[in-house]
């Protein structure tokens, strides 16, 4: 059975290629949403798409895009909204970087910043000049539990988390009430996710005591369908084995 919240909804997913973005696309394809999908391979944002209308019957839109570049994030709501409007924006792009800070290159901070920081505002601003006319929305971005909890060896990606995060808290002062757009920033911990394979994430994890993507994404679709008269600001989902 759908949600009646999400069906027909238009609803972007943006990096819909990673681990979380794959499992939440497909719980929002099975719940009727009308999906935009984004993400910088158009090789798997194609595989996905191919697998979801598989699953579904329905092919959701794919675009390609870098959310670090302006005016790739100002084409792909432009391409997105332009024949049903956007209803909801969910973020779940971004890079990892866990290395002493000794050891990171200038161009390691400048592309996690790009990324996770500048990236989500972007696409943020381009949301909510979508959004406001209508005076209606949702914007959720994942930020990761390391948005509100340090760790070592963190610091240049902890300030890209903690930065969003603040945004985050600013935004949703900024329209919540004025503009009748919800804002809401999701705190995971610990998620079984392609991100630990990376060369740039040096740290030991039990990934079989870890979150699963179908964990994260059921956190997404409780965000999402909550009754209009609520706000949920903030969500935060942990491991028990992993909780910081």
């Amino acid at each position: 059975m759908t949600n009646e919240q999400l069906l027909g909804k238009s609803i972007l997913l943006t990096g819909a290629t990673g681990g979380i973005g794959q499992a939440t696309a497909l719980q929002l394809a099975r719940e009727g949403a009308l999906l935009t999908l984004s993400g910088r391979s158009a090789e798997k944002l194609e595989a996905l798409a191919a697998s979801l209308e598989q699953e579904t019957g329905v092919r959701p839109s794919t675009i390609v895009a870098d959310l670090s570049r302006a005016p790739q994030v100002e084409k792909l709501l432009a391409e997105a909204t332009a024949e049903r409007g956007l209803d909801i924006l969910v973020n779940a792009a971004g890079v990892g970087l866990v290395k002493p800070l000794e050891n990171i290159s200038p161009e390691e901070m400048t592309l996690t910043l790009a990324a996770n920081l500048y990236g989500a505002m972007l696409l943020s601003q381009a949301a909510v000049k979508v959004m406001t006319p209508k005076k209606s929305g949702h914007i959720l971005h994942v930020v990761g539990i390391l948005g509100k909890a340090p760790m070592a060896q963190a610091s240049v990606y902890c300030a890209s988390k903690y930065g969003l995060t603040g945004f985050l808290q600013a935004l949703r002062a900024e329209v919540s009430r004025r503009h009748n757009i919800k804002v809401t920033g999701l705190y995971l911990g610990g998620v079984d996710t392609p991100f630990y394979d990376n060369p740039a994430i040096e740290m030991k994890v039990q990934r079989d005591k870890m979150l699963s993507v179908s964990d994260a994404a059921g956190a997404i679709l409780y965000a999402l369908t909550q009754p209009a008269h609520l706000v949920l600001g903030e969500l935060t989902l942990q491991p028990e084995s992993h909780q910081l």
